[in-house]
């Protein structure tokens, strides 16, 4: 007699994730500098933990990646921070190279102080705000030589200036 059984494997998450959501998964988590398997295979399936996601298209389970990696950001850089978390965090984290410290630097506490204090360091400024502004009026000149000519004889005027 068979039975099927509907609780999890004892095998990391990412092996038994659909190719395709394990596929975008390692190349999301290659963007922060993994290469290694093993770190691969243990972020995934610190992220798929205690989620359905890995049965769900590949855009869930990147929702999912996405907001417990901006999770983790917000916890060791501060919610403070502003602008978008994930790619500053992203940026600091590659800049740090904390892929070498392995994948048990995201998903095991305690973070080393002086690497979270690097991290903080790192973090880049980020763009000011667009402000809407009036360019002033420019003229456009079609013939530079006249142009010159007509700024020297007006020179030559009372209460005229060159530059005018």
């Amino acid at each position: 007699m068979t039975t099927l059984t509907t609780s999890r494997p004892s095998v990391p998450s990412s092996t038994w994730a659909r190719p395709e959501t394990r596929a975008a998964m390692d190349g999301f988590f290659q963007g922060f500098g993994f290469t290694a398997r093993e770190d691969l295979d243990v972020l995934s399936a610190w992220v798929l933990e205690g989620s359905t996601a890995h049965r769900e298209e590949p855009r869930a389970a990147m929702s999912l990646a996405r907001a417990r990696m901006e999770a983790w950001f917000a916890k060791v850089l501060g919610e403070t921070l502003g602008g978008s978390l994930l790619a500053r965090g992203r940026a600091a984290f590659v800049l740090c190279d904390g892929a070498r410290l392995g994948a048990r630097a995201v998903t095991r506490e305690p973070l080393p102080h002086d690497f979270a204090r690097m991290l903080r360091a790192a973090v880049p400024v980020p763009a000011p705000a667009q402000v809407a502004s009036v360019m002033p009026e420019q003229q456009l000149v079609l013939w530079p030589f006249g142009e010159t000519f007509r700024r020297f004889l007006r020179g030559a005027q009372a209460d005229v200036s060159i530059s005018g």
